[in-house]
């Protein structure tokens, strides 16, 4: 029996209105009337709000529920062998079923892949096998290059007393380096210390005499110096080859015909036409040697230079002296 049919036949208990009389009903009086309308309103309204609470409130099919994992995403998931799923319980009579939810999802949280920890880059490469650490001895003629280098550099810069110590020091390492001391005596020379310039060339001489090279650069410093007298003396403490350092012997002749010493002129313009025939120049010095005391030799050295040079102005010069040599002597040429 429903809920509005209690309520009305409770109040038909309460309120007996008909009257049996010759097989017809009698209605109530007129007084009583309105109490069952107003019950009945009543009945209805708080039906009509029991059934919106219990469709508010009902609750899901009572059931054991597993517990979501959060780790793993669950697909498909089968049942356990063996195990039925619990009935659900039927709703009691005079209960009217609850209204069923959709039981909501809940969300599966999706595992991560694990991301190695990312390492320290490093440039270096760990060692494969053990090493030992060996020091390199650089050789003499490494160490005096790259102090010949450095002094080098310190020159171009404007550092010539650093430029003087790395000079030595290439020394040091390699004293017969003759173009290293002629560089540094030249660096000192350059720059107004003339006495320091002469001592590194005469230390090398000393060491080495045979080194012509330093004995003409200082030669033409103390030339420089005007001290031809020294430079000559030093020149002439040594025979080079000519034809290997024509300059030697073409400096000693001209500082010998400068200081009237014609017999030094002649022999060093001689070593050099026999070292190199072919130089004009080398047979008008020789000649300009022998025009005083040996004029026939003279005349012969005249016309093989005459022979060899193309330069007018000297070519005149070279044609006047035959001419006076034979004017003087009273000959002629062949």
């Amino acid at each position: 029996m429903s809920l509005i049919n209690k309520v009305l036949n409770d109040l038909d208990q309460r309120n007996p209105t008909a009257s049996r009389g010759n097989g017809s009903a009698v209605v109530s009086p007129p007084r009583f009337v309105w109490l069952r309308w107003v019950g009945l309103v009543l009945v209805v309204t708080l039906a009509g709000v029991s059934a919106w609470w219990l469709l508010q409130t009902g609750s899901a099919p009572k059931g054991p529920t597993e517990p979501t994992v959060a780790e793993e995403p669950v697909a498909n998931k089968e049942p356990s062998a063996g195990k039925e799923p619990s009935a659900e319980k039927e709703p009691s009579a005079g209960e009217q079923p609850a209204a069923e939810e959709e039981p909501t999802p809940q969300p599966v949280a999706k595992k991560q892949p694990e991301i190695p920890a990312r390492q320290p880059a490093t440039t270096e490469e760990k060692p494969r096998g053990s090493f030992t650490k060996q020091s390199v001895e650089l050789s003499n003629a490494e160490l005096a290059e790259r102090a010949w280098q450095k002094a080098k550099q310190a020159q171009q810069q404007g550092l010539f007393s650093d430029a003087a110590e790395h000079y030595q020091a290439a020394l040091n390492a390699q004293p017969q380096q003759h173009d290293i001391r002629k560089e540094w005596a030249a660096l000192e020379f350059g720059r107004g210390q003339a006495t320091q310039a002469l001592a590194v060339l005469r230390e090398g001489l000393a060491q080495y005499p045979n080194a012509h090279s330093l004995r003409l650069l200082a030669a033409s410093m103390l030339e420089k110096q005007a001290q031809p007298s020294l430079a000559l003396k030093l020149l002439q403490q040594a025979t080079p080859d000519a034809s290997q350092l024509p300059q030697y012997y073409q400096l000693q002749a001209g500082l010998a015909q400068k200081q009237g010493q014609i017999k030094a002129m002649r022999d060093s313009y001689q070593a050099l036409v026999d070292a190199q025939p072919d130089n004009g120049r080398w047979h008008l010095g020789l000649a300009l040697a022998l025009r005083e005391q040996q004029p026939k030799q003279a005349l012969a050295a005249f016309e093989q230079a005459a022979i060899r040079i193309e330069h007018t102005p000297t070519l005149n010069f070279i044609a006047e002296q035959i001419k006076l040599i034979r004017n003087q002597h009273a000959t002629s040429t062949p």
